[in-house]
Protein backbone atom coordinates (compact mmCIF):
# COMPACT_ATOMS: atom_id res chain seq x y z
CA UNK A 1 0.00 0.00 0.00
CA UNK A 2 2.91 2.57 0.84
CA UNK A 3 4.10 2.35 -3.22
CA UNK A 4 0.86 3.32 -3.99
CA UNK A 5 0.36 5.84 -1.89
CA UNK A 6 3.68 7.39 -2.97
CA UNK A 7 2.40 7.03 -6.64
CA UNK A 8 -0.91 8.93 -5.80
CA UNK A 9 1.20 11.99 -4.31
CA UNK A 10 3.54 12.16 -7.32
CA UNK A 11 0.35 12.24 -9.80
CA UNK A 12 -1.49 14.77 -6.97
CA UNK A 13 1.83 16.86 -7.36
CA UNK A 14 1.64 17.05 -11.07
CA UNK A 15 -1.81 17.40 -10.91
CA UNK A 16 -2.73 20.25 -9.04
CA UNK A 17 -1.69 23.82 -9.67
CA UNK A 18 -0.66 25.04 -6.46
CA UNK A 19 3.06 26.08 -6.23
CA UNK A 20 3.16 25.46 -2.68
CA UNK A 21 2.54 21.69 -3.15
CA UNK A 22 5.35 22.13 -5.84
CA UNK A 23 7.78 23.88 -3.45
CA UNK A 24 7.06 21.56 -0.97
CA UNK A 25 8.36 18.59 -2.53
CA UNK A 26 10.99 19.83 -3.71
CA UNK A 27 12.08 21.12 -0.19
CA UNK A 28 11.60 17.13 0.84
CA UNK A 29 13.99 14.91 -1.04
CA UNK A 30 13.59 12.29 1.36
CA UNK A 31 10.32 11.57 -0.43
CA UNK A 32 11.97 10.85 -3.44
CA UNK A 33 14.60 8.88 -1.76
CA UNK A 34 11.55 6.53 -0.27
CA UNK A 35 9.65 6.31 -3.26
CA UNK A 36 13.00 4.84 -5.59
CA UNK A 37 13.94 2.53 -2.61
CA UNK A 38 10.57 1.32 -2.86
CA UNK A 39 10.12 1.12 -6.50
CA UNK A 40 13.36 -0.89 -6.75
CA UNK A 41 12.38 -3.56 -3.66
CA UNK A 42 9.36 -3.79 -5.71
CA UNK A 43 10.98 -4.47 -9.06
CA UNK A 44 13.30 -7.02 -7.53
CA UNK A 45 10.23 -8.89 -5.56
CA UNK A 46 8.38 -9.08 -8.80
CA UNK A 47 11.70 -10.79 -10.04
CA UNK A 48 11.61 -13.24 -7.31
CA UNK A 49 8.24 -14.36 -7.37
CA UNK A 50 8.68 -14.78 -11.22
CA UNK A 51 11.90 -17.66 -10.00
CA UNK A 52 14.35 -14.84 -12.16
CA UNK A 53 17.39 -15.16 -10.45
CA UNK A 54 21.13 -14.54 -9.92
CA UNK A 55 23.30 -16.38 -7.20
CA UNK A 56 26.46 -14.97 -5.49
CA UNK A 57 28.70 -17.56 -4.47
CA UNK A 58 29.79 -17.05 -0.62
CA UNK A 59 31.90 -19.77 -0.37
CA UNK A 60 34.96 -18.04 -0.96
CA UNK A 61 35.85 -16.35 2.13
CA UNK A 62 38.78 -18.66 3.48
CA UNK A 63 40.56 -17.51 0.05
CA UNK A 64 41.13 -13.48 2.00
CA UNK A 65 41.63 -15.32 5.53
CA UNK A 66 44.98 -14.67 6.00
CA UNK A 67 45.42 -11.91 3.45
CA UNK A 68 46.86 -8.70 5.59
CA UNK A 69 45.99 -6.40 2.88
CA UNK A 70 42.38 -7.26 3.33
CA UNK A 71 41.40 -4.63 5.61
CA UNK A 72 37.67 -5.15 5.97
CA UNK A 73 36.53 -8.70 6.99
CA UNK A 74 35.21 -10.97 3.68
CA UNK A 75 31.50 -10.09 3.99
CA UNK A 76 31.55 -6.47 4.51
CA UNK A 77 33.38 -6.34 1.58
CA UNK A 78 30.90 -8.61 -0.09
CA UNK A 79 27.73 -6.27 1.26
CA UNK A 80 29.45 -3.22 -0.33
CA UNK A 81 29.73 -4.53 -3.48
CA UNK A 82 26.43 -5.49 -3.62
CA UNK A 83 24.76 -2.63 -2.66
CA UNK A 84 26.59 -1.28 -5.60
CA UNK A 85 24.44 -3.42 -7.84
CA UNK A 86 21.28 -1.67 -6.94
CA UNK A 87 22.50 1.69 -7.68
CA UNK A 88 21.46 1.84 -11.46
CA UNK A 89 18.43 -0.41 -11.20
CA UNK A 90 16.47 2.50 -12.08
CA UNK A 91 17.51 1.34 -15.86
CA UNK A 92 16.13 -2.16 -15.89
CA UNK A 93 12.24 -2.43 -15.50
CA UNK A 94 12.64 -6.65 -14.44
CA UNK A 95 16.29 -6.51 -12.62
CA UNK A 96 17.04 -9.71 -11.33
CA UNK A 97 16.79 -10.84 -7.77
CA UNK A 98 19.98 -11.88 -5.80
CA UNK A 99 20.31 -15.24 -3.76
CA UNK A 100 23.73 -15.54 -1.57
CA UNK A 101 24.61 -19.12 -1.32
CA UNK A 102 26.82 -20.92 0.76
CA UNK A 103 26.22 -17.97 3.02
CA UNK A 104 28.10 -18.01 6.59
CA UNK A 105 26.41 -16.34 9.20
CA UNK A 106 28.42 -13.99 11.09
CA UNK A 107 27.80 -10.67 13.63
CA UNK A 108 28.90 -8.46 10.69
CA UNK A 109 26.59 -9.25 7.85
CA UNK A 110 23.16 -8.48 9.32
CA UNK A 111 23.01 -5.75 6.21
CA UNK A 112 22.90 -8.67 3.77
CA UNK A 113 20.37 -10.97 6.31
CA UNK A 114 18.04 -8.51 6.45
CA UNK A 115 18.44 -6.65 2.96
CA UNK A 116 15.07 -6.29 1.21
CA UNK A 117 17.11 -6.46 -1.87
CA UNK A 118 18.86 -10.13 -1.64
CA UNK A 119 18.42 -13.27 0.38
CA UNK A 120 20.83 -15.00 2.00
CA UNK A 121 21.16 -19.26 2.70
CA UNK A 122 23.60 -21.55 3.41
CA UNK A 123 22.21 -24.00 0.91
CA UNK A 124 24.55 -24.40 -2.02
CA UNK A 125 23.16 -23.26 -5.33
CA UNK A 126 22.63 -27.07 -5.91
CA UNK A 127 20.52 -27.87 -3.51
CA UNK A 128 18.20 -25.26 -4.61
CA UNK A 129 18.44 -25.74 -8.49
CA UNK A 130 19.13 -28.49 -10.71
CA UNK A 131 22.28 -28.12 -12.80
CA UNK A 132 20.87 -27.89 -16.02
CA UNK A 133 19.21 -24.56 -14.89
CA UNK A 134 22.52 -23.13 -13.90
CA UNK A 135 25.22 -21.52 -15.78
CA UNK A 136 28.95 -20.74 -13.66
CA UNK A 137 30.14 -17.48 -14.78
CA UNK A 138 34.15 -17.43 -14.99
CA UNK A 139 36.86 -15.52 -16.46
CA UNK A 140 38.83 -18.46 -16.63
CA UNK A 141 36.68 -20.36 -19.10
CA UNK A 142 37.29 -21.14 -22.31
CA UNK A 143 33.69 -21.47 -23.28
CA UNK A 144 32.75 -18.00 -24.57
CA UNK A 145 29.41 -16.16 -23.92
CA UNK A 146 27.37 -15.61 -26.89
CA UNK A 147 24.06 -13.99 -25.38
CA UNK A 148 21.93 -13.84 -22.11
CA UNK A 149 19.67 -16.87 -21.76
CA UNK A 150 16.61 -15.96 -20.11
CA UNK A 151 15.72 -19.69 -19.22
CA UNK A 152 19.21 -19.83 -17.19
CA UNK A 153 20.35 -18.61 -13.94
CA UNK A 154 24.20 -17.91 -13.33
CA UNK A 155 26.14 -18.11 -11.05
CA UNK A 156 29.10 -15.29 -10.06
CA UNK A 157 31.69 -15.96 -7.80
CA UNK A 158 31.97 -13.52 -4.61
CA UNK A 159 35.55 -12.73 -5.12
CA UNK A 160 37.21 -8.89 -4.85
CA UNK A 161 40.39 -9.64 -5.63
CA UNK A 162 43.24 -12.25 -6.71
CA UNK A 163 42.54 -15.22 -4.95
CA UNK A 164 45.38 -17.81 -3.25
CA UNK A 165 44.42 -20.54 -6.03
CA UNK A 166 44.28 -20.09 -9.82
CA UNK A 167 41.31 -20.58 -11.59
CA UNK A 168 38.90 -21.17 -8.66
CA UNK A 169 35.85 -20.81 -10.20
CA UNK A 170 36.38 -22.62 -13.14
CA UNK A 171 37.55 -25.39 -11.61
CA UNK A 172 34.39 -25.37 -8.85
CA UNK A 173 32.18 -25.14 -11.86
CA UNK A 174 34.09 -28.18 -13.54
CA UNK A 175 34.23 -30.25 -9.98
CA UNK A 176 30.35 -29.64 -9.60
CA UNK A 177 29.96 -30.47 -13.44
CA UNK A 178 27.86 -27.03 -14.01
CA UNK A 179 27.96 -25.55 -17.31
CA UNK A 180 30.73 -22.46 -17.20
CA UNK A 181 31.30 -19.51 -19.41
CA UNK A 182 33.01 -16.42 -19.63
CA UNK A 183 32.10 -12.92 -21.15
CA UNK A 184 33.92 -12.22 -24.30
CA UNK A 185 35.81 -8.84 -22.84
CA UNK A 186 38.69 -9.75 -25.37
CA UNK A 187 36.57 -9.74 -28.55
CA UNK A 188 34.86 -6.20 -28.27
CA UNK A 189 37.46 -4.59 -25.66
CA UNK A 190 40.81 -3.56 -25.40
CA UNK A 191 42.38 -3.35 -22.07
CA UNK A 192 44.55 -0.89 -20.80
CA UNK A 193 48.43 -2.79 -19.10
CA UNK A 194 47.48 -1.65 -16.04
CA UNK A 195 44.11 -2.58 -16.29
CA UNK A 196 42.97 -6.37 -14.63
CA UNK A 197 40.32 -8.18 -16.53
CA UNK A 198 38.80 -9.89 -13.60
CA UNK A 199 35.21 -7.71 -13.22
CA UNK A 200 33.48 -6.63 -9.98
CA UNK A 201 30.72 -8.22 -9.27
CA UNK A 202 28.11 -4.99 -9.83
CA UNK A 203 29.95 -5.08 -13.23
CA UNK A 204 29.44 -8.36 -14.51
CA UNK A 205 25.40 -8.04 -12.31
CA UNK A 206 25.15 -4.42 -14.90
CA UNK A 207 26.47 -5.94 -17.72
CA UNK A 208 24.00 -9.20 -17.55
CA UNK A 209 20.78 -6.38 -16.92
CA UNK A 210 21.97 -4.60 -20.07
CA UNK A 211 22.15 -7.63 -22.42
CA UNK A 212 18.76 -8.71 -21.01
CA UNK A 213 16.80 -5.69 -21.33
CA UNK A 214 19.07 -4.85 -24.51
CA UNK A 215 18.07 -7.86 -26.46
CA UNK A 216 22.24 -8.75 -26.20
CA UNK A 217 23.62 -5.79 -26.80
CA UNK A 218 27.12 -5.80 -26.06
CA UNK A 219 28.19 -2.67 -27.21
CA UNK A 220 26.15 -1.13 -24.94
CA UNK A 221 26.60 -3.89 -21.75
CA UNK A 222 29.89 -3.54 -21.67
CA UNK A 223 29.80 0.11 -21.19
CA UNK A 224 30.04 -0.58 -17.34
CA UNK A 225 33.19 -1.39 -17.74
CA UNK A 226 34.67 2.44 -17.03
CA UNK A 227 36.92 3.80 -19.82
CA UNK A 228 39.76 4.47 -17.42
CA UNK A 229 40.59 0.80 -17.53
CA UNK A 230 40.55 0.67 -21.76
CA UNK A 231 42.73 1.68 -24.36
CA UNK A 232 42.52 4.75 -25.83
Amino acid sequence: MMIFRHCYRIWWWWSSSSSLHYFHFLRCPQHLFNLQRQLRQTKLLVAARLNDYIIIDCSFANEYNNDISFENNYYERLQLKIHSCFTLLHRYHSPSFLILCNFSSNDNDKWLQNSPYCQTTSLSYLDLFSREQLVYLSPDSPNIMSEYEHNVIYILGGIFQKTKHEQITLEKAKHEQIRHQSLPLQKYLRFSASASTILSLNQVYNILMTLKHNNNNWFEALKCIPERCLLR
